[in-house]
């Protein structure tokens, strides 16, 4: 490629990948590949999950760079779309050696699972429909790499539940956004917004495969009953204020209503029966946190004033529910010992004030 060529494709927003980036991808693929095979006896299927995860890295990154692998000349691709191939090519190889510890000594890799997609690359501005249709190319290869274990995991009733489940879900995301691609292809003009929420369904799908592919390799890893009980969980205290929110006991105790508020949530706690999905929630919202993927936005306006959440890094996957970036979501507990429900929003509306047992009845 000449220097003027050159020059024109960075003013054009696309970037020109070299045949040394190229064949560096393809290494990382090739040693994908030879994991994979290193790990077909292998009998910790944490080990399985983590090596499944890196050929889902590796197979939408050599989705989004097809078209500069197609010919000799070795076309540009956007700008986003070669950012967002090399963090993806970049995670490959310390997800190689966790899952080679992995397989040597059980519980030795230090990574968490289930291992997530993370933040998607955006530009600021609508994207190009090239970058677009690589996302959709990605979310294909992904249904094509795992659809036959979906099929056989179909035979296998609730084992492989929560994959089947999320694998029903990506196909949906998918399809919101081959409909988009499909009028940009036939040059019809579609709003900017829903150019993004197309990018935004293919992300998701794209994150819901990869759990899928870890979970058909060890289920555990999306249900995770046996950690979540295990673990001493904080709805399991006999605390009274063991989920309520910090900034709400500030608050409760600043607007004098401490009283109020104790009578209220030992009510609350005496009545009401806790379910494994609500431990579940709690654990994953903590670990969520640690990550960086959720921050507190706000507390939930009655009892037990739990917190809700805001997603940073996204989608986020809690409790059989997908939460895209930058929307909010909560556990309600219910209230008279009414069955508890998750909930999600674009946003939070602030509140008034806080409501207790005695408002009710005024």
């Amino acid at each position: 490629m000449s220097i003027l060529n050159r020059i024109r494709t960075i003013l054009a927003g696309e970037r020109y990948c070299s045949d040394e980036h190229l064949e560096g991808y393809h290494r990382i693929g090739q040693d994908v590949y030879v994991l994979e095979m290193e790990l077909l006896d292998a009998t910790e299927p944490h080990a399985k999950a983590i090596a499944r995860a890196a050929r889902c890295f590796q197979v939408i990154g050599d989705a989004l760079l097809q078209d500069a692998r197609e010919d000799d000349q070795k076309r540009s691709v956007a700008s986003i779309t070669h950012e967002q191939a090399e963090v993806l090519y970049g995670r490959i190889p310390d997800l190689m050696v966790a899952a080679r510890q992995e397989a040597a000594f059980a519980g030795s890799a230090r990574v968490s699972l289930p291992i997530r997609l993370g933040k998607r690359v955006e530009s600021g501005h609508t994207g190009p429909l090239e970058h677009l249709i690589g996302l959709q190319r990605a979310a294909d290869d992904l249904e094509s790499l795992l659809s036959s274990k979906i099929q056989l995991a179909r035979l296998e009733g609730d084992k492989f539940k929560e994959s089947i489940l999320l694998a029903e879900e990506a196909r949906t995301r998918r399809r919101t956004g081959d409909s988009t691609v499909g009028r940009l292809t036939e040059g019809k003009k579609v709003p900017a917004d829903l150019h993004e929420e197309a990018e935004e369904s293919y992300w998701t799908a794209l994150s819901s495969y990869l759990l899928v592919a870890q979970g058909l390799e060890d289920p555990s890893v999306l249900s995770h009953p046996a950690r979540v009980s295990s673990v001493k969980s904080k709805l399991d205290s006999e605390d009274r204020w063991r989920i309520t929110s910090e900034s709400a006991k500030r608050e409760i105790r600043r607007s004098g209503e401490w009283q109020i508020a104790e009578r209220d949530l030992d009510e609350f706690w005496e009545s009401h029966r806790l379910t494994q999905e609500e431990r579940e929630y709690e654990a994953t919202v903590e670990n969520l946190l640690r990550s960086g993927d959720i921050v507190e936005n706000g507390y939930w306006y009655c009892c037990p004033f739990q917190s809700c959440y805001r997603v940073v890094q996204g989608p986020v996957h809690v409790v059989g529910h997908t939460v895209k970036q930058h929307h909010a979501f909560v556990w309600e507990y219910g209230e008279d010992g009414a069955r508890g429900h998750f909930i999600q929003v674009e946003s939070f509306n602030r509140a008034d004030s806080r409501q207790y047992c005695g408002d009710e009845d005024e």
